[in-house]
């Protein structure tokens, strides 16, 4: 049996032609033989028929595609390539699983639905992302996905070229395609170019857009936008756009064909007409250009929406406010210009018509207003559009207008506003879209008009098919080629073919002596016309093959195009080709008083694909108007014509796409009815033969067009031989010998390198192969499978049989002797019954006839009381009636009275009537009524002259106008002044954009230095007053010892001696503590200046910039005590540090000076108190000694003081100032040189105190004196000491302050001048060129003025900062001496018993708490953060830096210290915000969520919160904060910890992802290594689709064991069960999204076997959930997946309808129809009829759900669950936690 005989089998299915369906499907009623005459066949309409064939059988009709072909992504991939097989898997993607998206090869055909599809919102964007073509579904996205790809991969330019005829969608496609590059291409940190590019096409569709017969949103012109990208670091970015476009359809501002209407925007404006009063617009039907077509509106669009769209859109774009009022204006001059009626003109003093000329009113209401609208004369308009100016040898001549011609002139006039305002919306967005700066690559979307023909075709439909014939053409010479092409890089030889060339249409149109040529020349010719033109072109073009003339008359030619033959009508050719308008008409346009209108009407017609966008236009949008000299209009003979100049524009055009790399998308318009989802296959296959789609099928089927890859091919047919043939590890040596064994012809197909190339119909040979192979296994398998089931059922019954038998003879057997007890028990009951019925029935009779005589007796009374109520009543009823009666005749007697009265009024009245009458016709009358008159008609004799002396003043002002022009040409030279003041205008607004930063840096810095600086105030207040304490404590002290020493007796002293030495020790022993103190409290401020002091080195070099720190935190640091912004970092930004130290100014100077003065008078008067109180108290040894000190002292400063004065008068104080602190530094020095001396001499003479007998001692008591003088001394250099230490921090802080002021200043200078630049940027534009210059001049001097300042500036810091090194380095050496001094005491010390005393009354302090110093934070949080690894945290306690951050915690509580612990929380929750948003390991995230989720625990469990603290111990609620409630930090963490489970999600999505469809989708465990199903994929290759576990192990188990080191990890750090099931919650969501995602976009496995192959994986996934003993809520999220599944395995018969929609509970409506319209059926699978889906459809959508109403399929997998944090108590005792060594903080942390 040969293959066609197989082929064409009995019941076999193939296509026959017919008269409507162009194909029909029919049935073969009996088998084919060779050599037969005919076949039988039966159609699908049930009609049989005989087809004739040939002999040879050459003339066989298509056989139709098997099954498993239909429905097929890519055209390409049929078996059988014929036109019937195309249409027929378009119709069935379309019509029955509404798929408007499919491939053809390198092409993407798209159909237009007529309905709104959810195919483009996010989610499909970011499915799409990443996925090459044939991957998905086909879609327009991912062609824009391939296409930004390959710019990616190669860095080439790349083009879309969308085209198909009206109404087919193309703008539509390259709006989503332009939508999707902008939101892949897009940036954060971009100025929102992806929204520009965005808000464009509302502009465009507003202003180029019009409604037709064929599309109710059809593109009247041409439009190429370029998409510009940047390479940042190997990503491109989209930076800018810009726009091309090409034959504007003029012709229809003026003119619409029944149906059709206007460019949008004019319905928009009328609509929208209550907003602009001031425009007198009313409704379209009123205006001439707008009810032409009879078609205002357009159904489910509102006007006033899209008009407000394209407003917000305008403004998005750069449109001024004034920009889009003069836009508005002019559109709406455009309408009232319509509206201007030309009338007929009468001959003078006769009725004869003039048919040369005509007329306008002078009070036309719509010429008043265009003149108004457009700030025109209204009266030139006039005049130019009645007449027109003839140029003649040497003068002009005005030669009036006919009707015809002025209707002319204002249609072509109103044409050619609309044009250049189109041209300069262009031109605005251009500038607005493209930043200037070069771009790396480009993407072109091109969206021209398709292919056009109409019953009347004139010169815009010649120009729209001369495009598409050059765009074919293009589209010839790269796809059909590339078909080739690959079959040479599989390998694969084979005969090249030829493709149709449409060449020879093009040279009729553009060669020499061609179409466009000739019309060109008939439009140079004086006396040209149409029909002369059309004689030329049948005269000349007849020799073109392409060319046919009309059968009948000559206005008229046929040109056949690739796709059809048009007839085009020459009507309006020369007219329209010219685009001629009154010069005179233009010249008024442009001389209007609005600046737009100017603008606009200058424009030069330029190529905008040729010309840089950013060289056509200027700020604000406006387009540069060249003004260097004047113009010289071109004259008709050298003027382009519109055929012209599209030639070149469209020239430019193919060559700019043969320069890229293009992609194809072919819209289809499946209906000219715009219904939705409707199949016209007549239209369609002449659209399909018109764009190509059917050539490249035809170019495929030629060749091999079935290609399988070798995976899916071995997949598919490995049961067509003997396993012996087969090995998996060689699939190409299978697939050879799978093909060997069934194709004998070597010709029918090719092995290539990746792929198994065959010829048409062998794929549908093989189907049938398998297809019988399968029927006859299978027939085995059931026979067998019946006679198990059978006998199986047989023993089942007979086993039934014998138990039922038993049990029906025992059922018997009861049931007859229940009826025996029944009986007898019968009797017993019935005699008792009847005596209680006989009881019952008497006592209910006695009953009865009681109540019946009480009912009777009462109602015979109410009877007889009726009666007697009726009489009454009838009685009063007389009364009244004989009254009413009497009434009426009164009446009546008296309405008769009155008519005769009134008769006889009338009569008297028409008497008098008449009189008056014959009165009113006399001349005394008259004279009375028109006296006023003549007073009218004086005041309309004197407006007249008032109108007569305006006109004169209007001829003298146009005797201005050259005076005028001469002006204008002035004003165009400065103008090119004016660009070069704009450039450097430019330069200053980038300086004033620096200058602008500064400022806001300097602003903040300077309130958080006033906050500082107010804390600091405090801070030395209150030690200031600690140290007044000490110092009164310590001459109380003294003053009792010295009391105690004067009164004592000579036979008391030896025990006065010895109480006396007592007191000394334990006074010095207090006086060291106190010094300890002291001491630690000046290594604090020290420390605290050497910060100061280094931030300020550090920041010298940082005087106008500001790290990326500080700007960071104006963001990062609001975490707020008490929700105050900016507070908690103490730290002075260091360029404001840097600026405080560099002022200098005399005045500041003198202040600080005099403040030193009263500092040191002040000083001086203490110490004569002092000298005072102690010359009254002392001997005179120690007088004399004060004394001398005291003078000295005053000496000295007052000699300080007369050198200040003398060096303020020489201006040197900085220079005196140093010297003075020079001294006062040697000065301390040797104090203390003194102070250690005698506390030497102090030691000595204690030591041998106590060594001596109580004898010696009296001998001695001579020595205590001395002793005392020492103990004084000592005080009064402490004293000085610390005096010294204030003196240097009021000079810090007077510094300070003096800084801080001249911030201000500065500040307050700045912003003067950035209001003053501000304001001259507002008045730029109306400015004129001198006050320009003066700006620029003012700010050339302010700027000089500021450099000046900044160096100056940088001067003085660099001397103020070597001062404060050497103020460093004196401070440090102080700090060295005293800490050597401190340790020397503290030797001595601890050597005696007095020591050990002192330690002894220490206090004993709280548990669980960690002492550390505020200075030493960054290095703890280092520590803790950074370098504490994921190795360390596991052998430590969970949450253990956590524990240590609260410890700290409750220390700063313990000490009160409400800064530090506000420090400590602030720089904490930084330094985590910083490590969630950069990159870190999943390791780090979850040691920093779990401690993050501890700390907050322990703050609600010690913050003394009743709901928190219930389960502490008394332990646990003694160490309960007792200062501090944090309830604002424990929000703020609340926040942070909600941030880091976050980014831990979407760390371990990103992880996650790509391992989610090859373990849920692609894994079959049943046939390992498996694919999944696909005829084609464009991205797969031999070495990616070997098997999906060669990455180690099945893809499934490569999920489960990243879920399961997940899960390790997670208990490994001590996250708590709860936590860990919402995160896996989240997870098992993102999988289930993006399986379910990925299977709704994938048709092609949309089949039963996928559905078990989900419900396997997705139980693996379930098992190892339960192993781990997870709530059953984690698996919620696997519902719809698990459903989808079901849903695949299901039945899907009518009857299934309910089953389903109860099965399907967790998927939308538009899911489950998604799967169902995608459904593979397999070959033994009933169809699913579209009876089936529609009952689906309508039960799904009665369901009560909340995702029913959504028209999504896709699931969001973005989406992130809210994570909820709960508390947890800790028993762990705050006391038990020791510090370990290796994390190295022994000596920032010390346990308490």
């Amino acid at each position: 049996m040969s293959s066609e005989e197989m082929l064409y089998a009995q019941g076999a299915k193939i296509w026959v032609p017919h008269a409507e369906l162009v194909w029909e499907s029919a049935t073969l009623e009996e088998s084919y033989r060779k050599g037969a005459g005919f076949l039988k066949i039966c159609t699908e309409s049930g009609r049989l028929k005989e087809v004739k064939l040939k002999a040879d059988g050459s003339d066989l009709p298509p056989l139709r595609n098997p099954a498993i072909l239909v429905g097929q992504n890519d055209l390409t991939t049929l078996s059988y390539l014929h036109e019937p097989g195309v249409l027929h898997n378009l119709r069935v993607r379309f019509c029955e699983r509404q798929i408007i998206y499919t491939y053809c090869g390198i092409i993407l055909v798209a159909i237009n639905p007529y309905a709104e599809m959810p195919l483009y919102g996010p989610s499909i964007i970011r499915a799409y992302r990443g996925h090459a073509m044939g991957d998905l579904e086909p879609h327009i996205f991912a062609l824009a996905e391939e296409a930004y790809t390959k710019l990616e991969r190669e860095n080439c330019n790349l083009s879309i070229i969308v085209s198909g005829e009206s109404g087919a969608g193309k703008t539509v496609s390259a709006k989503y395609a332009m939508r999707y590059f902008a939101a892949v291409g897009g940036s954060e940190s971009e100025t929102q170019v992806e929204r520009k590019v965005l808000a464009s096409s509302p502009i465009m569709e507003a202003f180029g857009n019009a409604k037709t017969t064929r599309n109710d949103n059809s593109s009247r012109f041409g439009k190429f936008t370029k998409l510009l990208f940047r390479n940042q670091m190997g990503v491109m970015y989209l930076q800018g756009a810009t726009m091309h476009t090409y034959l504007l359809e003029k012709s229809r501002v003026v003119y619409q064909a029944q149906g059709e209407r206007n460019y949008h925007i004019f319905y928009q404006l009328c609509a929208a007409r209550s907003k602009y009063p001031e425009l007198v617009l009313d409704h379209q039907d009123k205006f001439q250009f707008l009810n032409m077509g009879g078609a205002p509106e357009i159904e489910r669009v509102s006007d006033v929406e899209q008009f407000n769209e394209t407003v917000q859109a305008m403004t998005v774009l750069g449109f001024s406010i004034q920009q889009i009022a003069d836009i508005v204006k002019i559109l709406a001059g455009i309408l009232h210009l319509g509206n201007i009626q030309v009338s007929k003109k009468f001959n003078e003093g006769s009725e004869e018509e003039d048919t040369d000329s005509c007329d306008i009113f002078h009070n036309d209401i719509h010429l008043q207003i265009t003149g108004d609208l457009l700030r025109v004369s209204a009266e030139d308009l006039r005049r130019w559009l009645l007449m027109r100016k003839i140029e003649s040898v040497n003068e002009y001549v005005l030669i009036p207008n006919s009707i015809e011609a002025a209707q002319a002139a204002r249609d072509a006039l109103a044409k050619h506003i609309y044009a250049k305002l189109f041209q300069y919306i262009v031109g605005v967005l251009n500038k607005s879209l493209h930043n200037g700066s070069k771009q790396c690559s480009f993407i072109g979307v091109l969206d021209i008009y398709g292919f056009e023909t109409f019953e009347v075709n004139s010169f815009e439909q010649f120009c729209i098919n001369y495009a598409n014939e050059k765009l074919q053409q293009q589209f010839n010479q790269h796809v059909f080629k590339l078909e080739q092409e690959e079959y040479l890089k599989e390998g694969i030889t084979w005969t090249m073919i030829d493709f149709y060339d449409n060449q020879p249409c093009i040279d009729l149109i553009e060669s020499r002596l061609g179409v466009l040529d000739l019309l060109d020349e008939e439009c140079r010719m004086p006396k040209g016309s149409d029909e002369s033109w059309a004689g030329k072109l049948i005269g000349k073009c007849s020799k073109f093959p392409h060319f046919e003339k009309p059968r009948f008359g000559s206005t008229s030619f046929f040109i056949k195009h690739f796709s059809d033959t048009v007839e085009y009508d020459v009507n309006g050719f020369l007219e329209k080709n010219r685009d001629t308008v009154s010069k005179e008409l233009t010249q008024v346009l442009s001389e209007s008083n609005m600046s737009l209108v100017k603008q606009v009407m200058t424009l030069e017609e330029i190529d905008t694909l040729g010309v840089d966008p950013a060289k056509s236009s200027t700020l604000g949008g406006r387009v540069v108007i060249s003004a260097g000299r004047k113009q010289v209009v071109p004259s008709k003979q050298h003027r382009k014509t519109v055929g012209s100049q599209f030639q070149e524009s469209l020239a430019s055009l193919i060559s700019t796409l043969h320069a890229t790399t293009p992609h194809y998308v072919r819209c289809i318009k499946p209906n000219d009815d715009k219904v939705a989802f409707k199949w016209e296959t007549a239209k369609i296959i002449q659209q399909l033969r018109a764009c190509g789609v059917l050539e490249t099928v035809r170019i495929s089927a030629a060749g091999f067009p079935s290609r399988w890859l070798y995976p899916d091919f071995y997949m598919r047919y490995q049961l067509l031989v003997y396993r012996s043939k087969l090995d998996k590890n060689d699939m190409k040596l299978s697939c050879r010998n799978i093909v060997m064994k069934w194709i004998q012809d070597e010709d029918k197909y090719r092995f290539g390198n990746t792929q198994i190339f065959f010829r048409a119909g062998q794929v549908a040979f093989l189907e049938q192969v398998r297809a019988n192979l399968r029927k006859k296994y299978i027939t085995i398998v059931q026979s067998v499978v019946r006679r198990f089931i059978y006998r199986r059922k047989f023993l089942r019954v007979q086993i039934v049989i014998n138990g039922i038998q038993r049990h029906a003879r025992g059922f018997l057997a009861r049931q007859r002797v229940q009826k025996m007890r029944e009986a007898r028990a019968g009797l017993i009951l019935s005699k008792y019954a009847r005596g209680w019925l006989c009881r019952r029935r008497y006592l209910r009779l006695r009953h009865s006839i009681s109540g019946i005589q009480t009912y009777a007796r009462g109602m015979l009374a109410r009877r007889k009381f009726h009666a007697m109520r009726d009489h009454y009543r009838a009685v009063q009823i007389q009364r009244f009636v004989r009254g009413a009666l009497a009434r009426r005749a009164y009446q009546k007697r008296r309405r008769n009275i009155i008519i005769c009265q009134a008769a006889i009024r009338r009569f008297l009245a028409r008497r008098k009537f008449k009189r008056m009458k014959a009165e009113a016709k006399t001349i005394s009358h008259m004279e009375n009524k028109y006296m006023g008159l003549e007073n009218k008609i004086i005041s309309m004799q004197q407006r007249i002259d008032e109108l007569n002396r305006d006109n004169s003043n209007l001829k003298h002002k146009t005797s201005e106008i050259s005076v005028l022009k001469m002006k204008l040409e002035l004003k165009k030279t400065l103008e090119a002044e004016f660009k070069n003041v704009k450039a450097a205008c430019q330069d200053k607004d980038k300086l004033i954009e620096a200058l602008n930063k500064q400022l806001e840096a300097e602003r903040d810095e300077k309130m958080q230095l006033l906050e500082e600086n107010g804390h600091a105030q405090e801070e030395w207040l209150s030690q200031k007053q600690t140290w007044r304490q000490e110092n009164e404590e310590l001459r109380r002290q003294i003053d009792e010892i010295i009391d105690m020493a004067k009164n004592a007796e000579v036979s008391q002293r030896n025990q006065e001696d010895r109480m006396l030495a007592e007191i000394d020790n334990r006074e010095l022993n207090e006086a060291y503590q106190r010094a300890i103190k002291d001491k630690e409290v000046i290594e604090n401020e020290n420390y605290m200046l050497k910060e100061e002091l280094s931030r300020l080195t550090a920041g010298n070099f940082s005087l106008h910039g500001r790290k990326a720190s500080n700007a960071s935190s104006q963001n990062e640091d609001d975490v707020g005590y008490a929700s105050a912004k900016n507070t908690l970092d103490i730290n002075r930004p260091p360029d404001l540090l840097s600026k405080n130290y560099s002022y200098n100014d005399s005045t500041s100077l003198v202040v600080k000076l005099r403040a030193i003065l009263e500092e040191e008078k002040q000083k001086h008067k203490n110490l004569q108190e002092q000298y005072i109180k102690l010359a009254s108290r002392h001997k005179p040894t120690e007088d004399s000694f004060r004394v001398s000190e005291l003078e000295v002292e005053n000496e000295k400063l007052r000699s300080e003081y007369d050198q200040l004065r003398t060096s303020i008068k020489h201006g040197v104080e900085i220079n005196e100032l140093n010297a003075q602190h020079a001294a006062l530094q040697e000065e301390v020095r040797r104090r203390r040189e003194e102070c250690i001396q005698l506390k030497a001499v102090l030691l000595q003479q204690s030591q041998s105190m106590r060594s001596l007998e109580p004898e010696s001692l009296q001998m001695r008591g001579n020595d205590v004196n001395e002793l005392m003088e020492a103990f004084h001394s000592q005080k009064l250099i402490n004293r000085q000491l610390e005096s010294e230490l204030k003196a240097i921090t009021e000079e810090h802080n007077s510094k300070l302050v003096e800084m801080t002021q001249e911030i201000e200043r500065l500040n307050n200078e700045k912003d003067e001048l950035q209001k003053v630049i501000f304001e001259s940027i507002d008045e730029f534009e109306d400015a004129n060129v001198d006050t320009l210059r003066q700006n620029d001049r003012y700010l050339r001097r302010e700027l000089q003025k500021a450099v000046a300042q900044f160096l100056l500036v940088q001067e003085e810091l660099k001397l103020a900062n070597a001062k404060l090194k050497a103020y460093r380095q004196d401070g440090g050496q102080l700090e060295h001496k005293l800490e050597e001094e401190m340790i020397r005491n503290k030797s001595n010390g601890t050597s005696t018993d007095v020591g050990a005393n002192v330690t002894k009354q220490k206090s004993q302090n709280p548990q669980g708490l960690m002492k550390f110093h505020s200075s030493d934070l960054d290095k703890i949080l280092q520590r803790l953060l950074s370098a504490l690894t994921p190795r360390t945290v596991v052998g430590l306690l969970p949450g253990f830096p956590a524990y240590l951050i609260f410890m700290c915690i409750r220390y700063t509580d313990l000490t009160n210290a409400d800064d530090d612990v506000r420090e400590l929380l602030s720089k904490f929750v930084i330094q985590i915000k910083k490590m969630h948003r950069t990159p870190h390991p999943i390791e780090n995230r979850v040691i920093w969520l779990v401690n993050s989720i501890t700390l907050l625990n322990l703050m609600k469990q010690y913050g003394d919160v009743e709901e928190y603290v219930k389960f502490n111990t008394e332990k646990q609620n003694q160490q309960q904060l007792k200062n501090f409630n944090l309830f604002e930090y424990r929000r703020v963490i609340l926040d942070l910890i909600v941030n880091l489970y976050q980014a831990l999600i979407m760390q371990i999505q990103g992880l996650l992802d790509p391992k989610i469809v090859p373990a849920i989708l692609n894994n079959d465990e049943i046939q390992r290594g498996r694919q999944a199903h696909g005829m084609r994929s464009r991205a797969t290759s031999i070495g990616s689709s070997s098997s999906p576990e060669h990455g180690g192990g099945p893809a499934w188990k490569q999920l489960i064991g990243q879920l399961e080191h997940f899960y390790k990890q997670f208990q490994h750090f001590g996250l708590d069960n709860c936590y860990a099931e919402q995160i896996f919650h989240q997870l098992l969501y993102f999988v289930c999204a993006v399986a379910l995602n990925c299977l709704m976009l994938r048709g092609d496995i949309c089949m039963w076997e996928t559905g078990m192959i989900i419900r396997y994986n997705i139980g693996c996934i379930e098992d190892w959930v339960r192993s781990k003993k997870m709530s059953n809520d984690v698996l919620a999220p696997l519902a719809p997946l698990n459903q989808v599944s079901q849903l695949l395995q299901s039945r899907k018969s009518e009857q299934d309808v309910h089953t389903i929609c109860d099965l399907c509970t967790s998927l939308s409506t538009a899911q489950v129809l998604k799967v169902m319209k995608s459904y593979k059926l397999d070959d033994y699978e009933s169809e699913i009829t579209n009876v089936f889906l529609e009952k689906l459809t309508k039960e799904l959508n009665a369901r009560q759900m909340q995702k029913s109403n959504s028209d999504e399929f896709t699931i969001d997998q973005k989406f992130i669950q809210p994570f909820k944090v709960v508390f947890r108590y800790s028993d762990i005792k705050l006391e038990d936690i020791d510090l370990p060594s290796h994390l190295n903080l022994d000596e920032f942390l010390t346990k308490i």
